[in-house]
C-alpha cells in the first residue's frame, strides 16, 4: 500500500493526514527520479481551505464574509473545520433579510453571521459525530470501552453571540432592578447543533428525518445522498455531498476540513429570543416569564457600557442562557441536552387562564408566584423532546406523565438552546389535576398552598398513584390561628403567644404544620363517631360529627368544622374545614395543663424528666418538655390522676416523700417510665391490643437490659390493662384519648405496678 492509498482512508485524524504529507514532501525531495510522478498531489487533497473555495469559484460570498469578519488570516494560517454554503445560497439569505451584500453588514454582524459557519481544529465527520469527555472517546463502539454518550454530544460551541440589545425591566427583580429601568442585554456564544443519522439513532428518534424536519420546516434531509451516505445537518442546513467523492461528505484540505452547506445558517435566537420576537403570538407566556428574570453579571463592552447578563430565577429553566441544560461547567464539558418549550399562544393561554386563576384573581399580578411558576414550568423540558417520542410517553418538568398527541403540536422551530413547539392547550401538571388543584386558582387558600410548596408537600398530593386526603383552611382562618403569608419578603409567618409579635415560621415547625393537613388515604365521611387516623405528619387527629381535631384543636376548643368535601377523580378528597389542624400541643403542656394530674407531674419535675423552663427560640413560648419522648416517634401515656397517686402513697406502691431512700429515685423513675408505653399509640377504639413496650427498662436474667410490657385488651370505649403484678386497671372512656403531638394520653383512676 504506498502513501496515497494510506491517506485515502476514511476518517483518519488530521494529524495523520499532515503526517503523510509531510512523508510525501521528503520523498519527493529524496527519492529517485522515476517515482516522482507516482507521488504527485492526490487531487482530492487540494490546497488550503481558502484555495479550495477560490478554485471552485462559487464560493465568493463566504470569502467575503471571512474577509470582514477578519477571520480570513486565522483561517489561513491555522486548522479550521468550515460549513460553507455557496454564492447563491448567501444571495437567497440576502435577500431574506433585506440586504444586498456582505458589504451592507455590520462588522459585528459579519462576526456574528461567519462564526456560525466555523470550527477551530479539524474535523473528520467522525470526529464531528462522537466527541471525547471526561477523559474518554465518546464513540460508537461500546466493546471498545468507548463513552457512554455516543453521538449524544451534538452540539457545538462556537463564538458566535448575539448583537447586545436594550430592554426595559417589567416587574420588580430579585435582582434590584425596578420596573421601568432600561438595560443592555449580552448574551453567551451560541452552540451550534449537529445531526446526524448516528445521533437520531443513540437519542431514539426517527433516522429517516421526520423528527428532524418538524423541528426545521423547510430544510432537506439526505437530498441527493448515495446509498452509502448518513445524513449530517448543521443547524438548518444540509451538508452537500462532497463533489469529487459522493460517498463522502468532508472535503479534506491542507488546513483541514470543509462541509458544503445547502444554505446559510442564519443568526440564531435562543428560546428567549424568540419569544421577544414573537410577542404577537407568545407575548402573554413572555409576560408571565418576565416576572422571574433577573439582570446580573454585568459586563463593560469596549464604548464602556455596563452589559447586563439575563436570567431567569431558580425555580424555572433558564431559557436566556445559550447552553442549556447540559451538564458541566460551561466551556468544560461539551453540551448535550437543549430545553423543549411548548408554548400556547396568546389566545390559548388566555382561555386558560379566564377559565381557571382569573376567576378568582383579578388580575395575574395578584395570582401567587408560584401557580404561575407551574404554568410556566409545565410547559418546559430540560430534554429535547421530538414527536417520535411522543407516542413512546413524555414526562414533564416535575416528572408527571403526560399525553400529548401530535395533533395537539401546531409546528416546530428550533432555537439555539432548545425547540419551541405551538401548543393547541395549556399542559397542566399533576398538582392542578390532583388533590391540590383548588389551591392554586382560589385566592381564599393562597396560604396553605405557600406552606405546601416551601415544604415540598405538593409532590406527595399529586401523585397520581397515591390517595390523599388534604384539608384545607382559608386565609382567614390560618391567620385568625397565627400563621400568615408575607409577600414582601416571601416567607410563611407564624404569631408568638408569648408577645404577639410576627416572626418567620420555622422549618421544622412549618413541616408539621404542613404534614398535619395531609392524610395519606382517602377520607370523605365524617359523620357520626368517627375514628382516629395518622396524619403524615405523624399526629392523630380525630374525627367525629363532621368535625376534625387534634391537640390543639382540644386544647383551646378550636374544633375544625368540615363545610365541604371535594373528591377528586384521579387521588383522592379536598377536605374544607373552617380551622386548621392544630398539633402545636405537646405532652409536657397538657401534664401541667391538666390539675388532675398534677401530682404526677410533680414526681415528673422532680425526677428531672419534665423541663419547665424551655423555651421555643422562635415564638418566645414557654413550652413544658417531657425529656424523653426524643427516643421515639410515638407515645401513649396513661396518666394517674391525682386520687390514683393519693391511693397509690397509702397503699405503699410510691413513696410520700421524694426520695426516701438512695434508692428511691431510680424506684421512682421505673414507677413513673411504666406509665408511658413507647413507639405504639392506643385509643380505646377496639384496634390495638397486646403486650405493649414501655418506657421502664431493667435487665433480665441473662444481664441484658429491655423494656418491661403491659398487656392492652382493647374492646371498644372499653380498654383495660393487665400489668406486672397482674393487676387488671380499667380505664374509663371519658378519661380516654386526650391527643398531644407524639400520641395520646389517658387519665387512670388506678397507677400501674411495674413490680410483682
Amino acid at each position: 500500500m504506498d502513501v496515497f492509498e494510506i491517506l485515502k482512508i476514511m476518517n483518519k485524524p488530521i494529524k495523520l493526514l499532515l503526517a503523510a504529507i509531510v512523508v510525501v514532501s521528503l520523498l519527493g525531495i529524496t527519492g529517485c527520479e522515476d517515482h516522482q510522478e507516482r507521488y504527485d498531489t492526490p487531487p482530492w487533497l487540494g490546497g488550503s481551505s481558502i484555495e479550495t473555495l477560490k478554485e471552485k469559484g462559487n464560493y465568493n460570498t463566504f470569502l467575503e464574509l471571512m474577509e470582514k469578519a477578519n477571520y480570513t488570516v486565522p483561517v489561513s494560517k491555522q486548522l479550521f473545520t468550515l460549513f460553507v454554503p455557496n454564492d447563491e445560497a448567501f444571495a437567497t439569505y440576502f435577500k431574506s433579510v433585506g440586504k444586498n451584500s456582505v458589504a451592507d453588514l455590520t462588522k459585528d454582524e459579519a462576526v456574528q453571521l461567519f462564526t456560525l459557519h466555523v470550527l477551530p481544529n479539524p474535523r473528520s465527520r467522525f470526529q464531528l459525530v462522537y466527541e471525547y469527555a471526561w477523559s474518554e472517546f465518546q464513540g460508537p463502539d461500546q466493546a471498545q470501552k468507548m463513552g457512554e454518550y455516543a453521538s449524544l454530544f451534538h452540539r457545538k460551541p462556537t463564538p458566535s453571540t448575539s448583537t447586545p440589545y436594550s430592554e426595559v425591566v417589567k416587574y420588580n427583580t430579585s435582582t434590584g432592578q425596578k420596573p421601568g429601568t432600561e438595560l443592555l442585554i449580552y448574551t453567551g456564544t451560541k452552540n451550534i447543533p449537529l445531526y446526524t443519522e448516528e445521533f437520531f439513532g443513540d437519542f431514539g428518534g426517527d433516522q429517516n428525518g421526520s423528527d428532524y424536519l418538524f423541528m426545521y420546516p423547510g430544510s432537506t434531509w439526505k437530498k441527493d445522498y448515495t446509498p452509502n451516505l448518513k445524513a449530517m445537518n448543521w443547524h438548518n442546513a444540509q451538508v452537500i455531498p462532497n463533489p469529487e467523492i459522493p460517498d463522502e461528505l468532508e472535503v479534506r484540505t491542507a488546513s483541514g476540513f470543509i462541509y458544503y452547506l445547502d444554505r446559510v445558517v442564519a443568526p440564531m435566537p435562543s428560546i428567549e429570543e424568540y419569544m421577544r420576537a414573537n410577542l404577537n403570538k407568545y407575548g402573554l407566556y413572555y409576560d408571565i416569564l418576565q416576572r422571574f428574570a433577573t439582570y446580573g453579571n454585568t459586563k463593560i463592552d469596549e464604548q464602556s457600557r455596563v452589559l447586563y447578563r439575563k436570567s431567569y430565577s431558580t425555580e424555572l429553566f433558564d431559557l436566556a442562557h445559550e447552553r442549556g441544560p447540559s451538564a458541566g461547567n460551561e466551556g468544560v464539558i461539551p453540551p448535550q441536552n437543549m430545553w423543549t418549550a411548548f408554548l400556547p399562544p396568546n389566545d390559548v393561554l388566555q382561555n386558560y387562564l379566564n377559565n381557571t386563576v382569573l376567576k378568582y384573581y383579578d388580575s395575574l399580578d395578584s395570582v401567587p408566584k408560584v401557580t404561575l411558576q407551574y404554568i410556566l414550568q409545565t410547559q418546559l423540558s430540560a430534554r429535547m423532546v421530538v414527536m417520535s417520542a411522543l407516542e413512546k410517553g413524555y414526562f414533564n418538568a416535575f416528572g408527571d406523565a403526560m399525553n400529548i398527541p401530535k395533533s395537539d403540536i401546531a409546528s416546530g422551530y428550533m432555537c439555539s438552546n432548545g425547540v419551541v413547539y405551538e401548543s393547541k392547550k395549556v399542559l397542566e401538571p399533576n398538582v392542578f389535576t390532583c388533590v391540590p388543584g383548588l389551591l392554586f386558582i382560589d385566592k381564599n387558600y393562597s396560604t396553605l398552598l405557600y406552606a405546601l410548596n416551601a415544604t415540598n408537600m405538593l409532590t406527595s398530593l399529586s401523585n397520581p398513584d397515591s390517595h390523599v386526603t388534604l384539608f384545607a383552611s382559608t386565609n382567614e382562618a390560618l391567620e385568625k390561628y397565627g400563621i400568615r403569608y408575607n409577600a414582601t419578603n416571601a416567607i410563611i409567618e407564624f404569631r408568638s403567644p408569648a408577645d404577639g409579635k410576627w416572626n418567620p415560621m420555622s422549618n421544622t415547625d412549618l413541616i408539621y404544620f404542613a404534614q398535619d393537613q395531609i392524610y395519606k388515604g382517602r377520607l370523605s365521611d365524617f359523620s357520626g363517631e368517627g375514628g382516629y387516623v395518622e396524619m403524615y405528619s405523624g399526629n392523630y387527629i380525630h374525627y367525629t360529627n363532621n368535625t376534625v381535631a387534634t391537640g390543639e384543636n382540644q386544647f383551646k376548643g378550636n374544633i375544625a368544622g368540615v363545610t365541604e368535601v371535594i373528591e377528586n377523580e384521579i387521588n383522592g378528597f379536598l377536605v374544607k374545614i373552617n380551622n386548621p389542624v392544630e398539633s402545636r400541643f405537646v405532652m409536657g403542656q397538657y401534664l401541667v395543663s391538666d390539675p388532675d394530674v398534677s401530682e404526677f407531674s410533680t414526681l415528673l419535675i422532680k425526677a428531672n424528666l419534665l423541663d419547665l423552663r424551655f423555651r421555643d427560640p422562635v415564638t418566645k413560648e414557654v413550652i413544658p418538655n417531657l425529656k424523653f419522648l426524643a427516643s421515639a416517634k410515638y407515645w401513649t401515656g396513661f396518666i394517674p390522676t391525682n386520687e390514683a397517686i393519693k391511693k397509690a402513697r397509702e397503699q405503699g406502691i410510691i413513696p410520700y416523700k421524694f426520695p426516701t431512700t438512695p434508692a428511691g429515685k431510680d424506684s421512682m423513675n421505673n414507677f413513673i417510665m411504666y406509665h408511658f408505653v413507647k413507639n405504639d399509640v392506643v385509643f380505646d377504639d377496639g384496634k390495638l391490643s397486646g403486650n405493649l413496650t414501655t418506657n421502664r427498662t431493667y435487665k433480665n436474667a441473662d444481664g441484658k437490659t429491655v423494656n418491661a410490657t403491659v398487656k392492652v385488651s382493647n374492646i371498644p370505649e372499653n380498654l383495660s390493662l393487665y400489668d406486672v403484678s397482674e393487676q387488671v386497671v380499667f380505664l374509663d372512656h371519658a378519661k380516654a384519648n386526650i391527643l398531644v403531638r407524639k400520641g395520646v394520653c389517658h387519665k387512670l383512676d388506678t397507677v400501674l405496678k411495674y413490680y410483682k
